[in-house]
């Protein structure tokens, strides 16, 4: 027992040697961050401005150094608060400076309020030609547009019409007419062989043709229905024409 009483204060002294170690060793202290040395400026006149400062002890070695111009000493430094500082200058405030103060060195960039001369000029400018347009605007005379009277023309042909719509006759004056099932052609006709421009007639005070448009199903005329040449004016009689298979149509002189 005594032989192995050196064995177990040693193994004792291995397990807890690192414990005691790390209970004397003192952790390291974070470094302290010194406070912004610049947290402000006021422009106080013409002749005098102040920089605010932060700094933990008054900021006696405080210097500005401004372009071309030797360094600048604070006329007076008031506490704020704790670690504030106001310091007062004579002179006019510098557009940009080096400012060293409580160990630390910073730039002063100071951001011009004042609009530039040559930038008033110009918007001066617009504000007059803008006037001078308005003005221009209201005393312009506005035209009248008169749209050119189309003389009515007498009508001379009736069309007699059956087609889905049922009977109807309706009356056409002299000219190239559309004749179809599209919405935008003089004479609708609806069937369900009717091309959306299906034929032309030519209208006269005393003659009338027809001209088939290449239309899928046709134009046929007279008793035996002979189909007609497309884009080929044929002379109408008194005899039934027929658009397609559904749609038949007479032209009667008034």
């Amino acid at each position: 027992m005594r032989r192995r009483t050196p064995l177990l204060v040693l193994l004792i002294l291995l397990i807890i040697w690192p414990v005691l170690t790390a209970a004397h060793i003192i952790p390291p202290t974070p470094p302290v961050t010194p406070p912004r040395l610049i947290l402000g400026v006021e422009q106080i006149s013409a002749t005098a401005w102040a920089l605010l400062v932060g700094c933990s002890s008054p900021p006696h070695d405080l210097r500005v150094w401004a372009e071309e111009a030797p360094p600048q000493l604070p006329q007076t430094i008031t506490a704020l608060a704790p670690g504030r500082w106001r310091a007062q200058f004579d002179g006019a405030l510098p557009s940009s400076a080096i400012v060293y103060g409580c160990g630390q060195r910073a730039a002063l960039v100071v951001a011009s309020t004042t609009t530039p001369l040559w930038l008033n000029s110009l918007f001066g400018l617009g504000m007059v030609a803008a006037a001078l347009l308005g003005v221009r605007l209201i005393r312009r005379p506005h035209r009248v547009v008169t749209r050119p009277t189309l003389s009515p023309t007498t009508p001379v042909w009736q069309a007699h019409i059956t087609d889905e719509q049922g009977d109807r006759i309706l009356t056409l004056p002299t000219g190239m007419l559309t004749a179809g099932s599209d919405p935008a052609c003089h004479m609708i006709v609806l069937g369900s062989d009717i091309a959306l421009r299906h034929a032309h007639l030519m209208l006269t005070e005393e003659q009338a043709h027809i001209v088939d448009l290449a239309s899928p199903s046709g134009i046929f005329c007279g008793p035996v229905r002979r189909r007609l040449r497309p884009h080929t004016p044929t002379l109408v009689g008194d005899e039934d024409i027929w658009l397609g298979a559904t749609v038949r149509l007479r032209l009667v002189k008034i």
